[in-house]
């Protein structure tokens, strides 16, 4: 293992169980499409925590957080915040119960069935990891909560809101897939984009 990341692991460790705790509560709680106020007042209040300087209500419901940490290149990490309109079937002891509205009042059950609940989650936790870490890094970390990403608003309504922030060298995303745990797919370029609309 590389010897900066066998230095974080105590530190990755200890914040783990703070992290379950987040997304179990995240997935009791899904939001919909620009509607993530809970979610984005939870990502705020972390970020907050850790010495970010946090702009919220971007593109809505979106969260930036920026930490500055000496000259560098400006990294973008980006995670999305939304849920879907579904009723949760897994029999967790944490599924959601949560009916929302969709945007013509129609009520409906709402799950994170996509995954956000954890991207949300381990992007605090990159966050708590960057801000107690300055020493091994230099320049500026950005970090992206994007509402809306299920119905396409989101993205667009954040692009627009993007131009009172510094101009990222390099954005990285990620998502949950299928595959081996432990294992990371990548690649440059496009990645997970299956659009059918």
């Amino acid at each position: 293992m590389n010897p900066t990341l066998l230095a974080l692991q105590p530190d990755i460790q200890a914040l783990l169980p703070k992290l379950d705790a987040l997304y179990k509560d995240l997935h009791q709680h899904p939001e919909l499409s620009m509607q993530e106020v809970r979610t984005a007042a939870l990502v705020a209040k972390n970020l907050h925590h850790c010495g970010y300087q946090v702009t919220e209500k971007v593109g809505v419901t979106g969260v930036v957080g920026l930490l500055e940490n000496g000259e560098g290149p400006v990294v973008m990490l980006r995670a999305d915040m939304d849920a879907l309109p579904m009723p949760e079937k897994t029999g967790l002891p944490y599924a959601s119960q949560a009916v929302g509205k969709l945007e013509d009042g129609t009520p409906t059950p709402v799950s994170h069935m996509c995954g956000h609940d954890m991207h949300v989650a381990w992007l605090i936790g990159a966050a708590e990891i960057f801000a107690k870490h300055r020493a091994l890094w230099k320049g500026t970390l950005m970090l992206v909560f994007q509402p809306g990403e299920e119905i396409g608003k989101g993205a667009l309504a954040m692009i627009e809101a993007m131009e009172h922030f510094p101009k990222p060298d390099i954005i990285l995303g990620q998502h949950v897939r299928v595959g081996k745990a432990g294992s990371i797919g990548y690649r440059a370029g496009a990645i997970l984009t299956a659009g059918d609309s």
